[in-house]
């Protein structure tokens, strides 16, 4: 999980909100789809959950509400997120993020970089949290840690390739700390360009070569 700065909506999404009794199912096709596409631009076209690539058409997103939806919050930009399908039509023990989470409430925000400073990661790709209460989100509501899944896998990929993109670029040769701050700068400096999938496990180890805790 990343953090996640908001920025300005869509106009056509601010325009169709200020109209009198509409609801966020009854949305334009056009005003959503430039909804969903401010979303992914915000986060760097990863699911707000998992960090799943999400695809630059939109057919595999959902727009999540990150508080369940009422008529107060259904339409106010803070609350909307871009999200992966997290196993849809899959057994419950196999569904992940929004697709788990339901109607359940989380305590940890993406949108609260001291709730994302709590996060590190395990070299074998498990999310962590040193908060009790934000670790029983990753793993009983978003599922983000479920052994028979591809998550916890496809993090442990992300690293590893990580890993052997730096180990060929210094050809072996042991790497100073300049160049892991300079990892850093370049891996940190993705604002609202395309991300690297499961860029938080990248980010963490990164983090650890420089000594940042």
């Amino acid at each position: 999980m990343l953090y996640i700065k908001k920025y300005k909506p869509p106009n056509s999404f601010v325009h169709y909100a200020k109209q009198p009794n509409v609801r966020f199912d009854d949305m334009d096709t056009e005003v959503k789809q430039e909804l969903r596409l401010s979303l992914l631009r915000e986060q760097g076209w990863l699911c707000a959950y998992c960090m799943k690539r999400l695809s630059f058409d939109g057919n595999d997103v959902k727009i999540e509400h990150y508080e369940p939806r009422n008529t107060e919050n259904e339409l106010k930009y803070e609350n909307l997120l871009a999200v992966c399908k997290g196993g849809e039509g899959s057994v419950p023990e196999r569904q992940t993020c929004d697709t788990r989470k339901g109607n359940q409430v989380l305590n940890i925000n993406p949108q609260r970089r001291q709730d994302i400073d709590t996060v590190s990661y395990t070299s074998n790709g498990d999310i962590l949290s040193s908060d009790n209460v934000f670790q029983a989100d990753f793993d009983d509501i978003l599922n983000l840690n479920d052994r028979q899944g591809y998550l916890v896998k496809n993090r442990r990929q992300a690293l590893i390739s990580f890993q052997k993109e730096i180990y060929k670029k210094l050809h072996g040769k042991h790497a100073s700390a300049d160049f892991w701050q300079n990892c850093l700068l370049k891996y940190e400096k993705c604002d609202r360009g395309v991300k690297v999938p499961y860029l938080g496990i990248i980010l963490w180890y990164i983090r650890k070569k420089c000594g940042i805790k």
